[in-house]
């Protein structure tokens, strides 16, 4: 039994495990906000009112991407990246200082575009080398400048959180289709130095992580950390309920951002934090058996670079919310407030309901393993890297 998912229509439990995490959201959002939008003079319905408006865009770019057949990205990756290059760097270079970084402009978070840039030149490099992934050129020539190309401008950002996803991403991607290691191992070894180096230079992420590593020593960098766990403590199994935490009164920071999964944990409980892990593992599941069942290895590539971007995204944020990992900013995918961020996830879930439906990706063309030119993609749609021999 192959477990397949690969059907007529889309992907049921994906797509409902994504819109009950929205409509969580919005409950999310009202009871984590309502405090800071008064102290800024705002109706306490503020917040929720954007973060809806911002669900619909979510929702409508959920729906288009599903209809849309998957081989446009493939067809668009160098012109989304371009895209995404040239509004980060426009950002850098026009954007407004928020928090020492440069990460806005226009309303939007162009880091978010320059990400499904990078998905999609990484996926299409990879699904056009066929048996060369085990060349050095293809293992890390091709997909690493468009990486570098990001992670400079992430860096100018700065933006070093993203930039580990982005190299997540990337090196989760390479294993997936093959790249050897012997190639990967030294250039991610060099990298992962190089960045350590960085970020210990720099004086904003420094504090941070001076803040893990001895809260008490730096006391203003590591109270979110401390209110967020503070918040999950008094929880408890059933939580005190919606509405009622106190955490979020003014001693959580950004309470409708970056830790939202403490408010739910505080108001919710046990049982709150465990069904948003449920929702995830639904939706990271349903990724990998789309990738695994996907008759391109495009489609394949592109799956597994969606759900892992979400992962790592949901990832960090819990790890934060735990006192895990120092603080970063990231939001939690479908339940933070903001808007690029809950587009983009809405339109990365569009992406893998249409990977999943039968029929799609059959105007792809692909090198057999052999090399030679293959015939449209459904041509070789035996071919499953990720399948066991059954």
């Amino acid at each position: 039994m192959n477990g397949s998912v690969k059907t007529s229509g889309v992907n049921k439990l994906l797509l409902l495990s994504t819109l009950v995490l929205m409509c969580l959201g919005c409950v999310v959002v009202y009871t984590a906000s309502t405090t800071h939008a008064l102290k800024l003079g705002l109706t306490p319905e503020y917040y929720l009112k954007a973060h809806c408006w911002k669900v619909v865009v979510a929702l409508a770019a959920m729906f288009v991407a599903s209809k849309v057949d998957y081989s446009i990205w493939k067809k668009g990756a160098r012109v989304i990246f371009v895209a995404g290059c040239v509004l980060t760097l426009a950002a850098i270079v026009a954007g407004g200082d928020v928090k020492g970084a440069s990460r806005w402009i226009w309303g939007i978070q162009p880091s978010e575009i320059l990400k499904l840039g990078l998905v999609t030149m990484v996926a299409t490099k990879l699904s056009e080398a066929g048996l060369n992934i085990k060349t050095l050129k293809c293992s890390v020539i091709q997909p690493g400048v468009p990486f570098v190309i990001s992670a400079i401008l992430l860096a100018l950002q700065p933006n070093f959180s993203m930039l580990i996803l982005f190299a997540g991403i990337t090196i989760v991607v390479l294993l997936v289709a093959g790249a050897r290691l012997k190639y990967l191992l030294p250039v991610m070894g060099a990298s992962a130095f190089v960045g350590v180096i960085i970020l210990l230079i720099k004086s904003h992420t420094s504090k941070r992580i001076a803040a893990f590593l001895d809260p008490t020593a730096n006391q203003n960098s590591a109270m979110q950390g401390e209110r967020a766990l503070e918040a999950l403590g008094n929880g408890g199994i059933f939580g005190t309920g919606i509405g009622m935490g106190m955490q979020k009164l003014g001693y959580l920071p950004e309470a409708h951002k970056d830790v939202v999964y403490a408010v739910i944990g505080e108001e919710m409980g046990f049982v709150g934090t465990f069904l948003i892990l449920v929702l995830f593992g639904c939706i990271f599941y349903q990724g990998f058996e789309i990738a695994r069942n996907s008759s391109t290895r495009f489609g394949k590539y592109m799956a597994v670079a969606l759900t892992i971007s979400l992962f790592l995204n949901f990832l960090v944020h819990v790890c934060v919310c735990t006192g895990l990992f120092p603080t970063t900013g990231q939001p939690l995918p479908f339940l933070s407030f903001g808007g690029t961020n809950l587009i983009f996830s809405g339109l990365f879930i569009g992406i893998l309901l249409n990977i999943s439906k039968s029929g799609t990706g059959k105007k792809i063309v692909e090198p057999y393993m052999n090399g030679c030119e293959a015939s449209p993609a459904h041509a070789f749609s035996g071919f499953d890297f990720m399948r066991a021999e059954e």
